[in-house]
């Protein structure tokens, strides 16, 4: 016992560093010794002064964290544990004795585990069971740990229960029907398990049934029929198995023989009469199949067990493939041993086969030192011995399965030692063929999560968590509705509009995050002008949609003549087949004048509407009765209108102010000159005209030089002829462009 706790000191680092600084590493210890003092000399009784024995709860079932992390974790998926965590100074601790008692006494005959915890001694294990109070009761299953609600109406029975329903459903199927029952003793073959069918008088298997099908898990498949129920399917059930008595319990086990009943059969009368132990023996004298196959480490350890040389273990395998070819060999391989088992049972030798392309590197140790070669009329056969865990002697008997009585023979030569195993090698880990799966995994861990989780909120100081945070909720909730319906529309139309507006109009988050003209901070990204001009309608023009008007005829009036003053439309000239990736990149750049009252958004259809583009202009012309310094440049000028391209205009803006009778334009090639005409037609310019722009008195330094960089722009097209404009509608706003008046408004739209 002192190494086992310098072990335990040794092994804990907090323990052992209380140990290093106080010369004891459990900070109660003194405290306990004085009152252990104080309770001799007054007369008291043990455990805390409340008068009863601590030896339950301390020596057979106490629990360490070494314990529970090397020991306990790793049973509890085959044996369930009941962990009771205490205090030495806890009153109702000492109220729930009795109680402890007594589900000791029905619990661990049964095969459940009983383990005790104190908390002022182990309050490394509490905190790693999550365990905030005293006292406690948990079960661990699986790894698990699975709380219970203790209250002071609780009692052994409902422990017991609690016990009970903690054990995973999976572990034992319900059948009510003779077809049920067929198929699930069918399954051996997908299974590698025996079948055991339990036929109890209970309407729920009993916990005990629980328990044998959790501890042999790895070798059997369980099952239960209620013979209380009265349907035809259950008695006809009955009948066909030859149960007759319902009142009592049956378990029947089934094999690998297809066709055939039950291997064997334990019938009592009273359930109460069927311990463990009897259960126990029943399952054990027929654990495995007749055949079974090496399919996880569990079977190797039962079927092929270390033994010393007396008595001497043996397995014989026969190494096969798992294809279906395979079978007829694995079937005759099974008739053969299930004739000769009363013989080779006796010899300590156990028959089994492998796929040795699912357990390759578990054969390949064997292989490698098999030196004869491959025969077609037999197959091999590999005996060993396993003399330590990872250690065996072997041999092969090669093509020595026939199917013929010589293979007797050749068995009985390695049993008798006239051939003796010559070769050794170290022993491998089988692969767990029936491993769970990844979906399984995660099915169960989610299980067990919301298990913890229901646990915590059913709890009475979660609900009323759950109620204030509801309650903050509702508050929320109803006053937000209130101001959403006491809201004028007036508000709305006047509310400042936010950053991703865009996003809520075309339901694109990332619009706000967008480059934009007139954002310094957003950087533009190559290939967004391209892009946007070929991909159809662009995320700006949805916005812009219902704020952009196409003028003709029927719109005239509302976009130009009745035109409020100090407001104006912006008009852009477009043609049908580059009409969408304009209004695109048009809609982008007015974007950020959505919401500005002066102003108004429109397009011109100018192939069919150039006649009111070109009587536009020549209101900007001067008239023959009014003097000009060069009359031939006016000529000139008529005579280019008449003469103008509509694919030279397009791309062109016109701002125009209804009220006031001017307009101002913007094209890449339009120079604001106070002689220069800006309008490009199918003629290129004479030298002549260059010379009398470049010679005119009345030309300035800065507009000769514009004139110079106008001429040099000839290489405009449709991605790049709106990309001057966001510029241009800065001056704009600040009053700086040239606005040329006219005497009235052409009507003659279409």
């Amino acid at each position: 016992m002192e190494i086992a706790e310098a072990y335990e000191v040794l092994s804990d680092p907090l323990r052992k560093e209380r140990y290093d600084r106080f010369g004891t590493f459990d900070d109660v210890k003194q405290f306990e010794d004085n009152a252990e003092r104080a309770r001799s000399f007054y007369g008291f009784g043990g455990f805390g002064g409340f008068g009863f024995d601590e030896s339950v709860f301390e020596y057979k079932y106490r629990m360490s964290y070494q314990q529970y992390q090397f020991k306990i974790l790793e049973e509890s998926n085959t044996k369930p544990y009941i962990v009771y965590i205490y205090s030495n100074y806890c009153q109702m601790c000492y109220r729930f004795h009795p109680q402890w008692k007594r589900v000791i006494a029905d619990l661990e005959p049964l095969g459940y585990g009983i383990a005790t915890v104190n908390g002022n001694r182990e309050q490394n294990l509490m905190e790693k069971m999550r365990i905030s109070h005293v006292p406690a009761l948990v079960a661990i299953v699986e790894g698990r740990i699975i709380p219970m609600r203790i209250d002071s109406s609780f009692s052994d029975r409902s422990i017991v229960a609690f016990a009970q329903k903690v054990i995973p459903s999976y572990f034992m199927t319900k059948i009510n029907s003779g077809v049920m029952l067929s198929r699930f003793v069918d399954q051996w073959k997908s299974s590698n398990k025996i079948s055991v069918v339990i036929f109890g008088a209970a309407a729920n298997p009993r916990i005990r049934y629980l328990l044998a099908a959790m501890k042999y898990s790895q070798f059997a498949r369980f099952a239960y029929v209620s013979l209380s129920d009265s349907s035809d399917e259950v008695r006809i059930l009955r009948e066909s198995v030859d149960i007759k008595c319902v009142q009592c319990e049956n378990i029947l086990i089934y094999g690998d023989m297809e066709h055939e009943d039950a291997v064997d059969r334990l019938s009592i009368s009273e359930a109460k009469k069927l311990t463990m132990e009897a259960i126990d023996e029943f399952i054990e004298r027929n654990k495995v199949l007749t055949l079974p196959r090496l399919s996880s480490q569990e079977l190797l350890d039962e079927v092929c067990p270390v033994s010393s040389r007396s008595p001497r273990h043996l397995c014989v395998i026969l190494p096969v493939t798992s294809h279906s070819s395979e079978e007829e060999h694995v079937d005759a391989f099974r008739r053969y041993v299930k004739d000769t088992k009363s013989i080779w049972k006796s010899k300590k030798v156990n028959f089994s086969y492998i796929y040795v392309d699912k357990q390759k590197d578990w054969v390949k140790p064997f292989a490698e030192k098999r030196k004869g070669e491959l025969k077609n009329e037999g197959r091999d056969l590999l005996i060993f011995w396993r003399t330590e865990y990872k250690k065996a002697r072997f041999t092969w008997l090669e093509g020595a399965w026939t199917g013929h009585k010589e293979t007797d023979d050749l068995i009985m030569n390695v049993v008798e030692q006239r051939k003796r195993l010559d070769e050794t090698c170290t022993v491998g880990n089988i692969n767990d063929e029936y491993g769970l799966s990844i979906f399984t995994r995660c099915s169960r861990a989610f299980w067990r999560m919301w298990e913890v989780v229901w646990f915590r909120v059913s709890n009475e100081e979660t609900y009323m968590f759950l109620s204030a945070v509801g309650t903050l909720f509702m508050i929320m909730s109803v006053g937000w509705l209130f101001s959403y319906f006491s809201e004028k529309p007036s508000d709305i139309k006047k509310r400042k509009p936010k950053a991703n507006d865009v996003a809520d109009l075309t339901g694109d988050p990332t619009i706000a995050s967008d480059w934009h003209p007139d954002d310094p901070n957003t950087k533009k990204k190559d290939g967004d002008n391209s892009k946007q001009i070929s991909s159809g309608k662009s995320k700006w023009a949805v916005a812009m949609k219902p704020l952009i008007h196409e003028l003709r005829a029927e719109t005239y009036f509302g976009m130009i003549r009745l035109l409020k003053p100090g407001c104006r439309s912006m008009i852009l000239l477009v043609d049908e087949e580059n009409k969408d990736s304009l209004i695109n990149k048009f809609s982008q750049y007015v974007y950020p004048l959505r919401n500005n009252k002066t102003f108004s958004f429109g397009f011109l259809i100018v192939p069919k509407n150039l006649d009111w583009f070109r009587k536009l202009l020549e209101h900007t012309l001067p008239t023959d009765g009014k003097p000009t310094p060069e009359p031939d440049v006016s000529q000139s000028m008529y005579k280019r209108l008449k003469l103008i391209n509509h694919r030279h205009t397009i791309g062109t803006v016109l701002t125009l102010c209804g009220w006031k009778l001017y307009f101002s334009i913007y094209h890449p090639k339009h120079v604001e000159l106070s002689r220069r005409n800006f309008i490009d037609t199918d003629e290129e310019p004479s030298s002549d005209d260059e010379a009398s722009y470049r010679s005119d008195e009345f030309a300035s330094m800065g507009e000769k030089k514009k004139l110079h960089r106008s001429s040099s722009q000839r290489g405009v097209n449709m991605e790049n002829v709106l990309d001057g404009f966001p510029n241009w509608m800065d001056r704009l706003l600040e009053g700086s462009i040239r606005r040329y008046y006219i005497p009235e408004w052409p009507d003659n739209l279409k």
